[in-house]
């Protein structure tokens, strides 16, 4: 990775991570609901059409969480995305991640569990080489 071309992100923080899961939640649940609709609200696949719709509208890029010297290193390998529209939201116990997928018209969406809880106020986040990295 060339430190030269890594760019800052943002990061915003709060005490949870609840309410931007209960917003992709409803996006799926609004997919899957239409795709019942579309076979004529014939029932016994919900699980199949809640599991379609979450592929339709969501990337969930891979994470490596690890920790050296003390803190704790998070690397998401999320591709050629804009900068500007990487959101990080962080917690004391966890992150999620969101960005607009433009090439593939996804929303990239992924939350991590820390190892153990971080201060956040110390949380910084890059984005260089098609990863976001997170050090906290």
């Amino acid at each position: 990775m060339n430190p030269e071309q890594a760019i800052l992100i943002c990061v915003r923080t709060a005490e949870s991570i609840a309410e931007e899961i209960e917003g992709v939640y409803e996006e799926i649940t609004s997919r899957a609901y239409a795709s019942f609709l579309q076979r004529g609200g014939i029932g016994g696949l919900g699980l199949e059409d809640w599991l379609k719709a979450e592929r339709e509208l969501l990337v969930k890029p891979v994470a490596h969480v690890r920790e050296m010297d003390c803190r704790i290193i998070v690397t998401i390998r999320i591709g050629k995305v804009r900068p500007a529209d990487i959101q990080k939201l962080v917690t004391p116990d966890s992150m999620v991640i969101q960005a607009e997928n433009r090439v593939v018209g996804k929303r990239i969406f992924r939350t991590i569990e820390f190892p153990r809880r971080i201060d956040v106020n110390k949380a910084e986040a890059i984005y260089a080489d098609g990863c976001v990295i997170l050090t906290a």
